[in-house]
């Protein structure tokens, strides 16, 4: 490997750490925040899912959500983790 590459993929790893590193300082500014209410964008960084995935969940009303004046959707913290601990999967240990 040349020089030249050597340098140039060290540039590509340090882009990708540094935007690593903003996607966890915001994860945690979200969480760390004692936000109640989370938007769209929030609430899917906090399940790890891409938006368009929870804004058809949204359509389909299979998770709860907010949507004061028929304009942005909003999440409430509490809901979204009670939602996802309704879809807790069982043990092996804990059905036999």
């Amino acid at each position: 490997m040349t020089q030249q590459n050597s340098v140039s993929r060290d540039t590509q790893l340090q882009q990708r750490v540094a935007e690593l590193q903003k996607r966890v300082d915001s994860l945690e500014d979200i969480l760390d925040n004692g936000k109640e209410v989370l938007t769209l964008e929030e609430a899917a960084k906090v399940m790890g899912m891409a938006r368009s995935t929870l804004y058809k969940m949204t359509c389909e009303q299979s998770i709860p959500f907010y949507r004061p004046n028929g304009k942005m959707i909003f999440f409430e913290k509490a809901d979204i983790l009670a939602w996802i601990r309704r879809n807790r999967v069982s043990t092996q240990e804990e059905i036999g």
